[in-house]
């Protein structure tokens, strides 16, 4: 997929809701496998639009890397996190019920006026803990402009294939569906 990689994102990735990254990533391949695609939840971000309009004219598969961080904290494991409910897609206007959370459990702690972004995933790629070997640049919103740096620790940020920086190690790759 190495080869394939165009544009896609970086996910920061480790335990969630109780359970190690192991076990999310069983769960999400095993909603896959029952409904042909699940949703990977994240916090919201007013990037979302900016993403949609670079991945527009993208005709290629979008991936999402799944940063390895053995280290990472369970977010609001202590706050709990919510059942997602409905989900519309962001140029749509209608709320669509989600499909019943015994084939799709999404969860979030929507912390951001009770809203949450997901990726659409058709396909969880678990490999081993690798550095990708391709470097990637990341895009920031705040002055609109490709970096060719690290890509910082903390958030999604969109990301595609350039620069002389390998990403950080990765442990999944999601296939994403067409936004």
């Amino acid at each position: 997929m190495w080869d394939k990689f165009q544009i896609g994102f970086w996910h920061p990735f480790g335990a969630y809701t109780g359970q190690s990254a192991g076990q999310v990533l069983k769960w999400k391949s095993g909603e896959v496998a029952r409904h042909g695609w699940t949703f990977w939840s994240f916090v919201h971000s007013s990037s979302a639009s900016v993403w949609l309009d670079y991945l527009a004219t993208f005709q290629g598969t979008v991936y999402a890397l799944c940063s390895h961080s053995p280290g990472a904290r369970d977010p609001d494991t202590n706050k709990g996190t919510l059942l997602a409910s409905h989900y519309r897609y962001l140029q749509e206007q209608v709320w669509h019920t989600m499909p019943d959370p015994e084939l799709m459990k999404v969860t979030n702690p929507f912390k951001r006026q009770g809203l949450a972004l997901a990726f659409k995933v058709n396909r969880v790629i678990e490999i081993p803990p690798v550095i990708p070997p391709l470097g990637v640049e990341w895009y920031s919103r705040g002055d609109r402009s490709w970096h060719p740096d690290r890509i910082p620790t903390r958030g999604e940020f969109l990301v595609r294939r350039g620069g002389t920086i390998p990403a950080r190690r990765v442990c999944a790759v999601l296939e994403l569906a067409r936004p």
